[in-house]
């Protein structure tokens, strides 16, 4: 009887390779794949989030403009009285319209009126005591210093 080898054996390893390959090649195919969609998606979400903070930005924009405009408002009425009344009465103006502005604008938590060497003339506060002609000094604060270059 002669040993000849079983004719399948040589099918099998040729099935397996043949298989492993393909395996090889679809797993590769799957992980490259996988990670251009991670990559495609990561693009999209900062380009959504830059998007939300461009408009949240555009709002808080807006939301500082209205302050602003608020408060301009306040100062504008009290220089145009200045031409007409003492100064005691202006000051009482001023104090009725920063109460007024306090309540017409939550976000605001304390006005100051400073005069023109940075010292407090007025102070309206939501949660300090409101203070007239405290005299404090101000004229070394960067919010002063700011002020005083014509900068909002």
């Amino acid at each position: 009887m002669s040993a000849a080898p079983p004719k399948g054996r040589l099918f099998r390893k040729y099935v397996v390779v043949l298989v492993a390959l393909v395996g090889g090649v679809l797993v590769a195919s799957g992980l490259v794949e996988l990670y251009l969609a991670y990559q495609e998606t990561q693009r999209a979400v900062v380009s959504v989030e830059r998007e939300k903070a461009v408009a949240a930005a555009e709002r808080i924009e807006q939301f500082i403009k209205e302050i602003e405009r608020h408060i301009r408002g306040t100062t504008h009425a009290a220089i145009d009285m200045r031409i007409d009344i003492a100064t005691q009465v202006i000051a009482q103006q001023r104090e009725l319209d920063f109460l007024r502005l306090l309540r017409n604008m939550p976000v605001i938590m304390e006005l100051r009126h400073l005069d023109v060497e940075g010292r407090e003339q007025l102070r309206v506060s939501r949660f300090a005591l409101d203070a007239v002609g405290s005299g404090e000094d101000f004229s070394q604060t960067p919010a002063f210093l700011r002020a005083k270059s014509r900068t909002t």
